[in-house]
């Protein structure tokens, strides 16, 4: 019988590390996105506001998508008050920002199994694959030529 202690330990370990239910309409294999990318691109995103008025840079569902995306690559639990504050809106704006996400199902928010005042919102399977894909497709293939993109002079 596994003593006070180890169940304990199991507990922090299952609540910490616990991945994410698979989604089964969704494939088993989700393309590999560098963390130091995504971080750019966060970095990249929030620089915007420094060359023009925020008021018109509003698209926070994508700076929640890309804070849950980072989070999802470093392991990271997100809480909901963490993404309230890094979407760059009110919370108001923010959580109806993230009921629209969920509503499409690209994300989800689940209790804190730790603190149950606290909500842990993280990317649904289908939210973490499409917005990998991105990455993959769009962001990191910048550096090689696009045929259709090329126009004679």
């Amino acid at each position: 019988m596994p003593s006070f202690a180890g169940r304990i330990v199991r507990a922090l370990k299952s609540a910490f590390f616990a991945k994410p239910e698979p989604d089964p309409q969704e494939p088993a294999a989700l393309p590999v996105v560098d963390d130091e990318l995504v971080a750019r691109a966060i970095s990249e995103w929030r620089a915007r506001a420094s060359y023009l008025p925020r008021e018109f840079l509003a698209d926070p569902a994508w700076g929640i998508l890309l804070e849950l995306l980072e989070a999802e690559i470093q392991g990271r639990r997100a809480s909901l008050c963490s993404i309230r504050k890094a979407s760059g809106v009110s919370a108001s704006t923010a959580d109806r920002w993230l009921r629209a996400l969920e509503r499409e199902g690209l994300v989800a928010d689940v209790p804190d199994r730790l603190d149950s005042d606290r909500k842990i919102v993280r990317l649904s399977r289908k939210g973490s694959s499409a917005v990998r894909r991105y990455f993959h497709e769009v962001v990191e293939s910048r550096g090689t030529p696009n045929p259709r993109r090329e126009r004679t002079l």
